[in-house]
Order: C-alpha cells, then sequence, then structure tokens
C-alpha cells in the first residue's frame, strides 16, 4: 500500500503577485495595482496546491525553506494536507522569493533566481528513494541538477512514472519519464530557430527521438501540439475569460501529473491538463482559488 499518490521535487517559496487593473506600464509611467497577495508558489508548490484541490494526497520535497516564509510554508501546506516533512527549514537563511507583476494577459517575474544558482551553497535536498517508493505516480522537476537527475533515476530503478517540465531533448531525466511538459516560453529562449510552427514539429520530432514519454508543447492561448513514438497531434487551448495568466503552467503540470495517476492514454491526459490550466487562468490568485476537479471536468464537458 502506497503511503501518498503523489511525490513532487522541485520549487517551493514565497510569492508576491501584484495583479494590475490594466495592461503592463511602459517605463517611466504609472499603473494602479487591482489586488496583492504574499502566498507560495514556484512549480512544485503551486502543483501542490492544485493537486491538493484535486484530492490527492501529496509529499513535497525540493529547495531549502528560509526563515522569511517557514512559518508561512508549514501553515499553508498543512491546511491543504500537503506532506512536507522532507522539507529543510533552515533558520540562518532568508529564502527564495519572487516578486510577479500581471496584467491580465502577461505576467513579469522578479527574483534573485540567478544568483541562488551561483551560491557555492546548495541549497536543495538531496531525495530519497524511500519517499519515491511510496508514492503511486511523481512529478520532477529539473531545476536541481545532479539531485533532480538522481531522483529521476529512482523513479526508473522503482517504476515510478513521472512528469517532468522544461529540459532539453538530450537530458538524462527525459529517458525515464513519462510525460514531459516543455512551455512556449522554454523554446523560445532555448531552441529559438524552432520557435516557427514547422520549426516546434521539427523540435518535437527530437524529443521523441530521445525518449517512449509522451511530449507535450504548451502554447498559452495557442494551439498545444503533443506526441509519441514519433506521431504529433495537437489541440486547441479552452476560450475562457482570463483573469490571470499566473500558475497556468504549473497547473497543467498538475493535470498532467493527476492523469497520469488515474492511467488516462495520452489524449485524455492532454486535453485535462490544457482544461485544469484555463480554470486557472479564471481567477486570481491561483493558491486561494485553485480548480476542482469538477470544474474541470464540467469545462472538458462543455466543448465535446
Amino acid at each position: 500500500m502506497k503511503k501518498f499518490d503523489i511525490y513532487l521535487y522541485g520549487m517551493i517559496l514565497r510569492t508576491n503577485s501584484f495583479l494590475l487593473c490594466d495592461k503592463f506600464p511602459q517605463a517611466d509611467t504609472y499603473s494602479e495595482i487591482k489586488e496583492k497577495y504574499c502566498l507560495l508558489g514556484g512549480e512544485t508548490g503551486s502543483a501542490a496546491t492544485v493537486l491538493a484541490s484535486l484530492g490527492c494526497r501529496i509529499k513535497m520535497d525540493g529547495n531549502h525553506i528560509g526563515y522569511n516564509s517557514a512559518d508561512a510554508i508549514k501553515k499553508f501546506y498543512d491546511n491543504i494536507g500537503v506532506n512536507i516533512s522532507a522539507l529543510y527549514f533552515n533558520p540562518d537563511y532568508d529564502g527564495l522569493e519572487e516578486y510577479i507583476i500581471i496584467d491580465n494577459e502577461t505576467r513579469t517575474v522578479f527574483g534573485t533566481f540567478a544568483s541562488y544558482y551561483q551560491e557555492k551553497i546548495v541549497r536543495w535536498n538531496t531525495p530519497l528513494e524511500e519517499d519515491i517508493k511510496q508514492a503511486k505516480v511523481a512529478g520532477i522537476d529539473p531545476f536541481f541538477g545532479e539531485e533532480s537527475i538522481l531522483a529521476a533515476r529512482f523513479c526508473g530503478e522503482n517504476r515510478v512514472p513521472f512528469v517532468t517540465i522544461d529540459l532539453k531533448y538530450d537530458n538524462e531525466i527525459c529517458r525515464n519519464a513519462s510525460v514531459i511538459v516543455v512551455s512556449s516560453e522554454y523554446i523560445r529562449d532555448n531552441y529559438f530557430d524552432y520557435y516557427s510552427e514547422e520549426g516546434k514539429n521539427r523540435l518535437l520530432q527530437k524529443y521523441m527521438k530521445n525518449t517512449n514519454a509522451l511530449v507535450i508543447f504548451t502554447g498559452g492561448s495557442g494551439i498545444i501540439l503533443y506526441g509519441r513514438n514519433g506521431k504529433i497531434k495537437k489541440i486547441p487551448s479552452y476560450k475562457v475569460n482570463v483573469v490571470s495568466t499566473l500558475g497556468a503552467g504549473d497547473t497543467f503540470k498538475a493535470g498532467c501529473v493527476y492523469g497520469l495517476l488515474q492511467s488516462w492514454e495520452d489524449d485524455k491526459i492532454v486535453s485535462f491538463a490544457t482544461a485544469c490550466a484555463a480554470v486557472a487562468c479564471t481567477r486570481f490568485p491561483l493558491q486561494l482559488y485553485p480548480p476542482k476537479l469538477d470544474e474541470v471536468l464540467e469545462l472538458m464537458k462543455n466543448r465535446n
């Protein structure tokens, strides 16, 4: 009997989010803030919030937690039933924090992630194989180098299927993955020569040659490309009234993890993840109003 439905490994941090009344301003101009919150985020932190809302039992591990956010993280995830006993709370470290400006259609992130990775001190945990053994499926983010690779190896050795995100097609993590989600922003920043529609098709083939996983290229409000074993398919995103895109990508990942947990076939995983992200875009902030299962299924039903 597994103790957890899902094991998540990745970024958990404090997120300061500001929703503007209008579009993001030009330099040296003014814009009014409509709503502001200090909550918990990060790719893994947000995914855990969504998956808990979908009714899953979760254990989470990842970066070290500093004194600025320790109490808030403990209280928030305890309230939604996410097990964070593996996290290391460092009383001498202020912790990771980000500031995000949102204007309905876009979001701009400010943080100190470059200096975080350049520090001589490694401020993230080594994953424990026993934790992974106790989960049915996993979400492994690739942002912690060798430790992320180790988590993927543990998944492969213990036959725990997992979802990963935003990594190059020759990354070792791809070999053991069950689902790989690559954002349009990641392709733009790392494979700009493939950023056109035709280029993305060629890039998707490169990914599929290096893995047996379901590979998905998200497209924001546009077309989602996906495929496995050389066959490419596409699906349009759901049309909704967008309030904020903050957390949409993290919610898409969570939807893929949930679909993997349910042992769904590829088309349903992609459709469900797309619907999850669409629901997430209709509210702000995501952490307080994560998608619920009936909302996602209703959106899928209406399109069908």
